[in-house]
């Protein structure tokens, strides 16, 4: 695809995998991608020469970005989604990577599988507020907002959440929002389904199926999509919260939302 008119299939995946995360290092690369180190570091090296890309340093670890000064920054990200956008589905859940999740463990014993759905599966009917920031490609914007969360227990496996609060916007003008959210648990797959209820309870926007990974964490079974747009997700059990990540990419967005539920 991008790969003759970049010269490369290895630079083609690097930017694949950065427009979705966002950043990456060269050895997360080579482990997730299933590709040499050598020529992953040669193609950094040459993105970073031509000024599309910036590397810098956390700790010891050197991580790599899009340079958010590139003259042609905007056009050639709006390029990668609609390149993005025609990747077979398989294709597409190949680059999203959740660092959190990542581990060479083994995975999670039948038991601890089951206690990790349970035990988020009970903490989501507990829930009370909401503080979130969304990163929207749409305007440029970085929004944060708060919420009042209510949670009605429609059956013993069916959750909905209806969120109202507030986004704050510039000049310290606040603008009202709600939302409302449908949790579904099914124990004999292992699974949390999420729907967003815009259009009612009669015409759910199915967002992904959430999966234990981690004692403390879960993530999207594969990358659903809706229309164009492909949606990723995760949940991470903080001692006293949760965190809800939530990342949608398509023809005009590359949104990503941090939701933190407690």
């Amino acid at each position: 695809m991008l790969s003759a008119l970049m010269g490369s299939k290895n630079i083609e995946r690097i930017l694949f995998f950065m427009l979705v995360n966002e950043r990456c290092y060269g050895t997360q690369l080579h482990r997730m991608l299933g590709t040499p180190l050598t020529p992953l570091q040669k193609a950094l090296s040459k993105l970073e020469k031509i000024g599309l890309i910036q590397s810098l340093y956390e700790g010891k670890t050197r991580f790599y970005r899009f340079n958010p000064v590139y003259p042609l920054k905007k056009e050639f990200e709006s390029l990668l989604r609609k390149a993005y956008e025609i990747l077979p589905v398989q294709e597409k859940r190949k680059y999203y990577i959740l660092e959190s999740a990542f581990s060479t463990a083994p995975s999670l014993a039948f038991k601890e599988y089951q206690d990790t759905l349970l035990e988020c599966w009970n903490r989501l009917k507990s829930v009370g507020s909401l503080q979130t920031h969304a990163k929207l490609s749409a305007d440029a914007s970085a929004k944060q907002g708060k919420a009042d969360v209510r949670v009605v227990e429609e059956t013993t496996s069916v959750l909905h959440f209806y969120e109202s609060g507030v986004w704050q916007m510039e000049g310290d003008k606040e603008l009202q929002f709600s939302n409302t959210l449908r949790w579904t648990l099914d124990i004999s797959s292992g699974t949390i389904a999420l729907e967003h209820l815009r259009r009612g309870a009669g015409k759910p926007v199915f967002l992904f199926h959430l999966t234990p990974k981690k004692k403390d964490l879960l993530v999207s079974v594969d990358s659903h999509l809706c229309g164009s747009d492909a949606y990723f997700g995760k949940i991470q059990l903080g001692v006293h919260y949760l965190q809800l990540s939530w990342k949608i990419i398509g023809p005009k967005k590359n949104d990503r939302i941090e939701s933190l539920y407690t």
